[in-house]
């Protein structure tokens, strides 16, 4: 029933816009340039399904995280630990599976080891974000092997300003009391370039519609709520940068900070949970343009610098005595470069690139989950990383409307441990895929790759309590690499009163490794049956098994409606997906559900406003796993709106704006969220706004 749904989307936009063709001229769009290639395509002719937001697009979806601002990207779902850390899952697809990019390097942060450990990016300062979806290891290694978020803002400016401005912007929701402020300033002297940004969001808990949680263990409820505890935080982030502008490109340096501290909400949240995180960063870019080579076309550098720490604190009694103490501190600080030259000779456009990656990870405190508590494996205190590879893409024009292409890539990773035994480890990705133009609206493409990935410490080496996941965590040593063989096929409608995408998908793992519950119960200190008062955690392993991931995406824009002064834009997006562990012939856990999404847009003057409406359906296609069954998830739909004004003072363009958010105030579950039953999602709320440009 879900995929008929899906189905008649297509049927219905695209089919439409097939009959609509013949009456109307194409209409050519400006084609969007996915920044993260180092072949630089349009998502027109690109082998892989990717997604862009930016504009006016992108202001419309800015939520308190990259995650929630890409919730209604198809494929795309989150973590959902609350409105401060939450993840973006690919495809069912997450933590070490799905590279997290700023400007094309590294966030060198800690969020895929823990479903509570944020992402160190501000959206307010976000300029571009592009999602590809599905295997891209052949640019950033098999930690790649689901997808990639690249974030992309403007720290290093690639084109002459030519003047000066500024750009101003404050709002406030009304779900959490969220104040957020951001002011950008930039300008130019003679061949140089500048901006300095900076950024402050204020929040307190969220409400919700009425909900009651339930103890795992006795099953007894609790409530009713109507407030996430321990949700609120506060955040800044400041940055400058500038580049010079030579004649055949450009070079330039950026520095800038992130300052999060923010409440863990869930079972624990009455001890006030607090983590507190730093993150500094500098980044180095250039691209140049050879015009004097028979073969070399260009060269692009791209470097990046950072070291993170945050802490986790709370409140904690002991004989009677309450204080605030620090539990954990985590600590990254890490070096990722990229040299890639472009080349050509005759049809055959490609490049070869040289990829290095040089990090140091610490966790110290006595809640590390690298503590050796069962003596499974031993405690870690810290792990030194080096990961260099090499790669190397071609394309080459079959005929006029058709384009093929394939890569391979090579890595070496070579981790030393302090406390294990180091491991050396190599990875092979390769790829080929085809673009077909059918006609002027019309493209066809898909691509077939492999991918090898090495598992992360966290899979290796955890053996210990994880309040944030409310599980005893141990990792299994005799991991071996993780294989994916995946075939993605694309359909693109791309000019036009009507444009979309419809994307199948299929991915075959070999040594798939995840977090099986095993049925037995344990104390945080390793101990089972637990000790008489202690907590009580369920053990999870990390085991591997085949598995399998398939689905479908689909994402659709009718025009409908084209008068002077008015226009009106109607939309739809959809996505369904089936995970399944191979070996066992269950569902694997935490699979996002099928879902619907329909909306207009009306511009009028300087009015603009719409609606969108989300269905999420029932999950069932749950895990059994340790002698009980996962829970399913009800059905649930999301009715958000928007309006904006173009407001002006002389030479200054402003906006003044409104977002209105589950305007039915309907309680919903997130079921990729861990922490599901103690953080639903965010009930009734406004946003209202205003930015000026200068």
């Amino acid at each position: 029933m879900k995929l008929q749904i899906i189905s008649l989307l297509l049927s219905s936009s695209l089919l439409f816009g097939q009959n609509e063709a013949q009456t109307q001229k194409a209409e050519e769009l400006d084609p969007i340039v996915v920044e993260s290639s180092p072949l630089s395509p349009s998502v027109s002719d690109s082998t892989q399904s990717w997604s862009v937001l930016s504009g006016d697009k992108l202001q419309k979806s800015k939520g308190a995280t990259i995650a929630e601002t890409l919730s209604e990207t198809p494929g795309v779902s989150q973590t959902g630990f609350g409105p401060s850390a939450n993840r973006p899952i690919i495809r069912g697809l997450d933590k070490f599976r799905v590279r997290i990019l700023q400007n094309g390097t590294d966030t060198f942060d800690v969020s895929a080891q823990s479903e509570d450990h944020a992402v160190p990016i501000d959206p307010l300062m976000v300029d571009r974000i592009e999602v590809l979806r599905g295997a891209t290891a052949l640019l950033y290694g098999g930690s790649a092997i689901g997808g990639v978020v690249n974030v992309i803002d403007r720290s290093i400016p690639v084109s002459p300003y030519g003047a000066q401005g500024a750009s101003l912007l404050s709002s406030y929701n009304s779900a959490n009391e969220a104040w957020n402020y951001g002011a950008t300033a930039f300008g130019s002297s003679g061949k140089f370039n500048f901006q300095i940004n900076g950024s402050k969001r204020d929040y307190n808990d969220y409400d919700t519609p009425s909900f009651k949680t339930e103890d795992h263990h006795t099953g007894q409820e609790s409530g009713p709520f109507t407030t996430v505890k321990n949700s609120h935080g506060v955040n800044s982030s400041i940055g400058f940068g500038g580049s010079y502008m030579l004649d055949s490109g450009y070079a330039g340096l950026s520095f800038s900070r992130y300052d999060n501290d923010y409440g863990v909400p869930g079972e624990h949240a009455e001890s006030d949970t607090l983590i507190e995180m730093e993150s500094d960063r500098f980044e180095f870019r250039s691209e140049l343009e050879i015009t004097d080579s028979d073969w070399l076309t260009g060269v692009e550098l791209n470097f990046g610098y950072g070291d993170y720490k945050h802490s986790e604190s709370g409140y904690e009694t002991e004989n009677n005595v309450t204080e605030w103490h620090t539990h954990a501190t985590y600590l990254r600080e890490g070096f990722e470069g990229k040299i890639v030259l472009s080349h050509e000779i005759g049809e055959l456009t490609g490049v070869l690139g040289f990829h290095g990656l040089l990090d140091e990870f610490k966790i110290v405190g006595e809640e590390s989950i690298f503590g050796g508590t069962t003596s499974t494996n031993p405690a870690i205190t810290s792990e030194d990383r080096t990961k260099l590879g090499v790669f190397i893409i071609e394309e080459y024009q079959l005929e006029d409307s058709t384009k093929i292409n394939g890569g391979l890539r090579f890595d070496h990773i070579d981790k030393d441990f302090a406390g294990a035994p180091d491991r050396d480890d190599s990875a092979f990705s390769g790829s080929l895929g085809f673009n077909r133009a059918l006609s002027e609206l019309w493209s066809f493409g898909g691509n077939l790759n492999y991918t090898e990935r090495v598992p992360d410490s966290a899979e290796l080496f955890s053996d210990g309590a994880h309040h944030a996941t409310e599980s005893f965590e141990i990792g299994n040593s005799a991991l071996g690499k993780e294989t994916a063989r995946g075939l993605e096929i694309l359909v693109r409608r791309t000019s036009g009163k009507v444009t979309g995408q419809l994307t199948g998908f299929y991915t075959k793992f070999n040594d798939y490794i995840f977090l099986e519950e095993t049925g037995v119960e344990r104390d945080p200190d390793g101990n089972t049956p637990p000790a008489a008062g202690k907590e009580e955690l369920p053990e999870k392993k990390y085991e591997s098994a085949k598995a399998k991931f398939y689905g479908l995406e689909i994402e659709v824009d009718w025009l409908a409606l084209e008068n002077p002064g008015w226009s009106l834009l109607l939309s739809a997006y959809g996505d369904t997906l089936r995970a399944t562990n191979e070996s066992e012939g269950t569902n694997l856990p935490r699979i996002a559900p099928a879902r619907v999404g329909l909306g207009f847009e009306v511009q009028q003057g300087k009015l603009d406003y719409g609606m969108r409406l989300t269905r999420s359906f029932k999950q069932d296609d749950v895990a059994v796993h340790g002698g009980h069954s996962e829970e399913t998830t009800a059905a649930y739909s999301l009715l958000n709106a928007f309006a904006s004004y173009e407001v002006g003072f002389g030479d200054s363009a402003g906006e003044l704006f409104v977002k209105g958010y589950n305007l039915t105030d309907e309680l919903a579950y997130n079921h990729a969220s861990v922490l599901k039953q103690y953080a639903p999602l965010s009930g009734r709320s406004v946003e209202v706004g205003l930015k000026f440009d200068f």
